[in-house]
């Protein structure tokens, strides 16, 4: 039936590869620049490896591309995935080809317009099991059906909802379900979410929210508020038994007198010598201090949303996630517990990061160093419910982890490994609750996209390749293919 060309021997392009060999593929990889490990392993698994510029029709060539039966472009940039997939389109007109896009609008756009088979986003793919980890959750990845969204997950048996397509021994604990996302939202995350809170609960949140704002205002700020209370609580006493008012009468003409307001329908021309005294000393003070007060608020204001644009502010969350890293991965994931209706702030250390401005608008920002325990404290990672650490460097993502355990050891800490034999070995020692990579979770989807053409969803698990498609009856079918081991190991 042909052979498969890989463009590009990264982290996913080696996961790719590695699992067609598994599922007996053949494989041609095209590649300039990668490691040397990763070619001595797909060199003894059995891949044929071309060096090269897979733009150029001459490289192509080589990789037989006219006997090929698809063409899987994933390097790690967009514009030369694109550049790659036109290029054989036009060689091979037949060709099937699935491409690596980061940008879903033009994936789709690509998918209608210029032939490409399959345009997919590797932390799309990725982002769904980053995102259930943070509560408990176990998610092999996601796809939507007729507008409706579905993920394929674990659940105990009898616990799946009416429908759920099962895969596993009836006497199995768990079985692997396809379940509609709302159920699993209500399952992972918490019923309560998506109801009406109780209305102690939205008081204890003002409240909550009342005590940040005071412990962010900065000293002089709540001295001024301190003297301006104080003052004009000793004035509602003095007035009320000086000049006979009743109580919301003297707290009437105190604030009138403090805002300089003075309607004059209450007055101390007629009252004794020590009254007028004392309102002078009030007005004075009064005045004083309430200017001062609006021109600290003011530049209270102003720094605090310089301090928000910058991301140098406390987040005053509870019970939310905190995502560290705002790259691809981190991105897609926000998005998705997000969509999940989960309370998030995120960590990035550059205060410009270019997805930030696609933030939500509920998502709290922090800029800093997540390795610095300050720039953890201003995310309140010691009330946060998980920590999930998603940078591009697997001893930072580390690192972080670590850091944010010793602040909070009640808390779910998820990090991003790319190499997912050192993943589960950070599992085993380490005080890591999941050790993800996130090239192995979304290698599957770019290898059912060639393999598979109808599928809507492909996964791993254990030493099964597993596609879940759709019926000619509408129903919803998971198909198992056994997985060869390859170097020694299974995928």
């Amino acid at each position: 039936m042909g052979h498969v060309i890989v463009c590009g021997l990264g982290q996913l392009g080696y996961r790719i590869a590695n699992l067609l060999l598994q599922l007996k593929c053949d494989v041609v990889i095209v590649t300039q620049d990668t490691r040397q490990e990763f070619l001595d392993l797909i060199t003894a698994a059995g891949a044929t490896i071309v060096h090269g510029d897979a733009r150029a029709d001459h490289v192509l060539a080589q990789a037989r591309l006219d006997k090929a039966r698809a063409l899987i472009a994933c390097v790690d940039d967009d514009v030369t995935n694109i550049e790659v997939a036109l290029d054989a389109k036009r060689l091979n007109p037949s060709l099937r080809i699935v491409a690596r896009l980061f940008d879903q609008t033009l994936a789709r756009r690509l998918e209608t317009t210029v032939g490409i088979n399959r345009a997919l986003g590797m932390s799309v793919l990725a982002a769904p099991a980053f995102a259930a980890s943070a509560f408990g959750g176990s998610v092999f990845g996601s796809f939507v059906l007729d507008g409706n969204a579905y993920v394929a997950t674990k659940v105990r048996h009898g616990d799946g909802p009416a429908g759920a397509v099962e895969e596993a021994d009836r006497n199995d604990v768990e079985v692997e379900a396809i379940v509609p996302f709302h159920e699993f939202v209500r399952d992972a995350v918490e019923e309560g979410r998506h109801v009406r809170r109780p209305f102690g609960e939205s008081v204890r949140e003002v409240v909550h929210g009342a005590q940040s704002v005071w412990r962010n205002m900065p000293k002089f700020l709540r001295m001024l508020v301190l003297v301006i209370l104080s003052l004009a609580f000793i004035s509602v006493f003095v007035f009320q038994i000086g000049m006979g008012l009743s109580p919301i009468d003297a707290l009437y003409f105190v604030v009138t007198t403090l805002t300089t307001t003075g309607y004059g329908d209450i007055s101390l021309h007629k009252e004794a010598v020590w009254l007028k005294v004392y309102g002078c000393f009030l007005m004075l003070m009064g005045s004083a201090s309430v200017a001062a007060l609006y021109s600290t608020i003011t530049d209270f204001v102003v720094t605090a949303r310089f301090d928000q644009l910058l991301g140098r502010q406390s987040v005053g969350l509870e019970d939310h996630v905190v995502v560290v890293g705002l790259g691809n991965v981190g991105f897609r994931t926000t998005e998705t517990l997000v969509a999940m209706g989960a309370k998030v702030a995120t960590v990035e250390l550059d205060p410009e990061a270019p997805y930030r401005r696609f933030l939500d608008k509920r998502v709290a920002f922090t800029a800093g160093d997540g390795r610095d325990v300050d720039t953890l404290e201003r995310a309140a990672v010691r009330s946060a419910k998980a920590v999930i650490v998603a940078t591009q460097n697997d001893a930072v993502n580390l690192s972080v982890g670590l850091a944010a355990r010793t602040l909070n050891d009640r808390a779910r800490i998820i990090v991003r490994i790319f190499d997912a034999d050192f993943a589960s070995k950070v599992e085993d020692v380490m005080t890591i609750d999941s050790a993800l990579s996130a090239t192995r979770i979304a290698a599957p989807g770019f290898v059912g996209a060639t393999l598979f053409p109808d599928a809507l969803l492909c996964y791993v698990d254990g030493d099964r390749f597993c596609v879940v498609s759709k019926d000619s009856e509408g129903r919803l079918n998971v198909t198992s293919h056994s997985l060869e081991a390859v170097s020694g190991r299974v995928f």
